[in-house]
C-alpha cells in the first residue's frame, strides 16, 4: 500500500470516527473500535477494492450499513 493510500485511509477513518461519535453519540475511543474492527476496515485497506479512492461519506454508508444489519452488504468492488 502506498503513502497516499496510506493518508486516504487515514483520513476516511478520521472522517467516520467524528460522524459516529456526532451522530451515534459514541466516544472517540469506540468510534475508532467500531472502526477498525468492522469489516468494512478490512475492505478499505485493499487497495482492489478502491475504497480509499471513494468519499468519506460513501464510506461511512457502508458502514452504517454493516453496523445495522451485522454484516458488509456492498458488491461493488
Amino acid at each position: 500500500m502506498t503513502n497516499k493510500q496510506n493518508f486516504l485511509i487515514e483520513s476516511i477513518v478520521g472522517d467516520i470516527a467524528k460522524w459516529l461519535m456526532e451522530e451515534q453519540g459514541m466516544t472517540l475511543q469506540t468510534a475508532l473500535g467500531v472502526v477498525y474492527n468492522s469489516q468494512f476496515f478490512e475492505k478499505l485497506q485493499n487497495p482492489d477494492t478502491g475504497l480509499c479512492s471513494e468519499s468519506s461519506a460513501y464510506n461511512y454508508d457502508i458502514l452504517v450499513t454493516e453496523l445495522k444489519n451485522g454484516k458488509l452488504i456492498q458488491t461493488e468492488y
